[in-house]
């Protein structure tokens, strides 16, 4: 009898040796106790019907009171409406979580987080930057980029939910052409800004300027043809400066601006077509930009159906 005790003190103490050691190492997956689900959902605000259907890819960060992102998530959602559950591995008390959906390679990168787990960078030293191309020109379509972020959300027990809002970081610009005398030549649209880096609360970072670019070529044939293209650009704002301008890339002659007193920064043609209310460019990320050419080669310009008007006078649908 006391053999078999000793026997059965022995595979004991083995067992808790062994699950002593599964609780230590790089996190504490293994240990169920330790762990804390989060229900992670997201919401939006905008003016227009959102690319809500994905898949999206989610990149999630958890940064303690002192700044330091202390956990990293990523996962898949088919559907920004969805919850997701999440297990965490920090103690109770104050996080902010940043996340950024769609930052995909190859089109965005965060540097700072390259040495991540072994290193933990601040929130404050975090930048996402568009991977610009090296002659500086973005003439490919960019994927619908999101910014969440909700400071003191506390963690505690079980059942967490985190609701992140969320705000789309890119536009969509559609533009059309009438008037010009159809021909094989190419035309390009192009908008040059330097807006390619975000903090982390979702600010504008120092970036070198560079040109978003979309090619166009007459479709269809006589009164029936067609310019048409169209664009993905990043943030918008009201004090932003963006350069918008059409050419003839066959030629290389400039038909926008076609008079020196036109409008080019992008931002002010739009506020000046929607000059009797304001534009929340967090909430509205669609534009469609018409240039219409009279017999002299003069540019009238509309947004959304509305004409841009260059003096003070009545907004003209």
């Amino acid at each position: 009898m006391n053999a078999y005790k000793k026997r059965m003190t022995q595979v004991a103490l083995a067992l808790c040796c062994l699950l002593f050691s599964s609780c230590i190492g790089e996190d504490l997956s293994g240990c169920a106790e330790t762990r804390t689900q989060l229900r992670v959902s997201f919401s939006t605000d905008t003016q227009e019907e959102i690319p809500g259907k994905g898949p999206h890819n989610v990149t999630l960060y958890l940064f303690d009171r002192e700044g330091y992102c202390c956990e990293l998530h990523e996962f898949r959602l088919e559907d920004l409406e969805d919850e997701t559950l999440l297990e965490t591995g920090m103690p109770a008390g104050e996080y902010t979580f940043v996340a950024w959906v769609n930052k995909d390679d190859p089109y965005f990168d965060v540097p700072v987080f390259d040495g991540y787990p072994q290193v933990h960078p601040r929130k404050e030293a975090a930048v996402l930057y568009l991977d610009i191309p090296q002659n500086s020109i973005v003439d490919y379509q960019l994927p619908d980029l999101f910014h969440g972020a909700l400071e003191g959300q506390e963690i505690g027990t079980d059942g967490n939910r985190v609701r992140i809002p969320l705000v789309l970081d890119t536009n969509r610009l559609s533009f059309s052409v009438e008037g010009l005398e159809s021909n094989a030549d190419t035309y390009e649209f192009e908008v040059r800004d330097n807006n390619g880096a975000y903090t982390f609360d979702n600010g504008f970072d120092a970036c070198t300027p560079f040109s978003y670019m979309a090619r166009a070529a007459f479709t269809g044939t006589g009164g029936k043809a067609g310019l048409d293209a169209s664009m993905t650009i990043l943030r918008l704002a009201g004090d932003r400066s963006p350069a918008f301008t059409f050419r003839n890339r066959t030629t290389g002659k400039t038909l926008y601006p076609s008079s020196p007193a036109q409008e080019t920064n992008l931002v002010r043609l739009i506020q000046k077509a929607y000059r009797n209310s304001t534009v929340d460019f967090d909430r509205k990320h669609r534009f469609e930009i018409t240039l219409k050419y009279n017999a002299q080669m003069e540019a009238a310009v509309s947004v959304d159906g509305w004409s841009v008007v260059q003096d003070d006078g009545d907004l003209r649908p």
